[in-house]
């Protein structure tokens, strides 16, 4: 009896330093490119700005014009005088948290489980970069663990219910694509427990409550705010790309096609831990069914709702389900030496591509508002017109407000046809920098009318048609151009002659 207790505490002291190196291993991963030269891109700086506006004079009105719910604003609130790389921190803390989380969710099934699941989810790319990123998606993660521990701690063990009611409820006012997550884990535990239809029904009526003065706001914003892409079976393809393997590719938009590249290294890392994780995924969902319907569900629900155009299918808005994924395949790589050797090989090809260029912590952020706020503040024009966003995208970045005009997708027609007149706010012998976004206004003067033919999306036709309107203003009534191109920006200084 004595030895097997002394056995025990060793498998525990073990278990722990397991754990504990694994911890370790993911924060260096998530410390490693955290500073992003180029500072905050669109998402980025929409959080960064909607937190920083005072509590009862902007917050509230600015968070009623997101399309997802507040709780990370608050999270975000009281770090938004600190500098980016503390703001990135705040999503890696979140994300580090999940790790023992999805460990305890493990052990419900077995300790090889426990700790394939950690090992997982301390290695994902895909969780790495966004624990990097400053928007909720980390945090939501972290939430979405908490719920399933709770879920499987009350299908074994019947204990639990107050932790997953208040799990659910972080999910809800987080993301508002989180309900449907919500919905399909509260369907599998009435079915699972028939006492639970007294917590579900608290569960909505405290979301109800609290939601009522914003949903109905929130929800037809994600309809006039999800405008740029189309729904195909692509998208589902890179759902688990982006998940399992190192390439993250529908972060905005997935390519029409799956190997979109002919690099062949390339496709390697994306299609080999694909299927890998594909493989144990089908054990792991053969042996717990009702878990690979809730994210089959989601799936299927978000299909739909892309489908009918109220939203892009992006990889990132079902981070819900991807703790269950995570649980199932380790399941599923936990079964016996094959799939464990199979897990090894998994696990290495995500670590292994951090020396490579296409790691994506490694991508430059080629939106970023900093690449615009460098610019401005090394030519110093008198005036500044905005195409795209309005100013207040870039005050982070600059030492002083330059007095400017801006072109927006709020007041975009009322320049389409006359864009060059906006700029006669500008003064003879002044200087002006015209700041383009080119991924939104890349189509060339003479593909224009093309473009209009194959439905493309507006706003890309219609800040092209503004690009080249004031670009040929500057060319008429303008000198002394200098040309910046960095990112995706396009920067034009030039002096005006007459």
């Amino acid at each position: 009896m004595y030895n097997k207790i002394k056995r025990r505490e060793h498998v525990d002291k073990g278990q722990i330093l397991g754990v504990h190196l694994i911890l370790i291993t993911a924060l260096l991963l998530r410390l490693l490119n955290l500073d992003k030269p180029e500072g905050l891109w669109n998402d980025e700086y929409v959080s960064w700005f909607v937190a920083s506006k005072p509590f009862f004079d902007g917050f509230w009105s600015e968070v009623l014009k997101q399309c997802h719910m507040p709780l990370y604003y608050l999270y975000l609130k009281p770090f938004t005088s600190c500098p980016d790389v503390i703001l990135r921190l705040l999503s890696v803390i979140p994300g580090i948290l999940a790790i023992p989380v999805m460990f305890h969710c493990g052990k419900f099934f077995s300790d090889k489980c426990a700790k394939i699941s950690a090992l997982i989810t301390a290695t994902l790319p895909f969780l790495i970069y966004y624990s990097q990123e400053v928007r909720f998606y980390s945090l939501l993660f972290f939430f979405t663990t908490l719920s399933l521990y709770y879920l499987l701690k009350i299908i074994n063990k019947n204990k639990g219910y107050l932790g997953f009611a208040i799990s659910c409820l972080l999910i809800l006012f987080t993301h508002i694509l989180g309900g449907i997550y919500v919905f399909a884990v509260s369907c599998y535990l009435i079915c699972q427990k028939k006492q639970f239809i007294k917590w579900a029904l608290a569960v909505t009526i405290l979301f109800l409550i609290g939601s009522i003065p914003i949903f109905k706001y929130v929800a037809t914003m994600i309809n006039h705010s999800q405008w740029w892409g189309n729904f195909s079976y692509t998208n589902i393809l890179f759902l688990f790309s982006d998940f399992f393997s190192p390439i993250l590719t529908n972060k905005i938009n997935a390519y029409p096609t799956f190997f979109y590249r002919k690099d062949l290294i390339f496709n390697f890392f994306l299609l080999i831990p694909t299927i890998l994780a594909g493989i144990a995924l089908f054990i792991g969902a053969k042996k717990e069914k009702f878990l690979f319907l809730i994210s089959t569900f989601v799936i299927l629900f978000m299909s739909i709702l892309a489908t009918n155009n109220i939203i892009v299918f992006i990889t990132k808005y079902a981070i819900e389900i991807l703790p269950v994924f995570i649980l199932l395949i380790s399941i599923g790589f936990s079964k016996n030496k094959t799939m464990q050797v199979l897990c090894t090989i998994f696990i290495l090809l995500n670590v292994f591509t951090i020396f490579t260029p296409f790691y994506p912590t490694k991508e430059p952020r080629i939106e970023g508002h900093k690449i615009v706020g460098d610019v401005l503040s090394q030519k110093n024009p008198d005036k500044v017109l905005y195409t795209y966003y309005d100013e207040n995208r870039f005050l982070k970045y600059l030492p002083q407000k330059i007095e400017s005009k801006h072109i927006s997708k709020i007041n975009r027609f009322e320049y389409l046809e006359n864009s060059g007149r906006i700029l006669d706010f500008v003064e003879k012998g002044e200087t002006v920098s015209v700041v383009f976004l080119e991924s939104v206004s890349f189509i060339p003067p003479n593909l224009l009318e093309e473009s209009s033919q194959r439905n493309l999306p507006e706003m890309f036709i219609t800040f092209s048609k503004i690009k080249h309107n004031l670009i040929t203003k500057l060319e008429k009534d303008y000198t002394d151009f200098e040309i910046e191109q960095k990112g995706s920006w396009l920067i034009i200084t030039a002096k005006k002659f007459k």
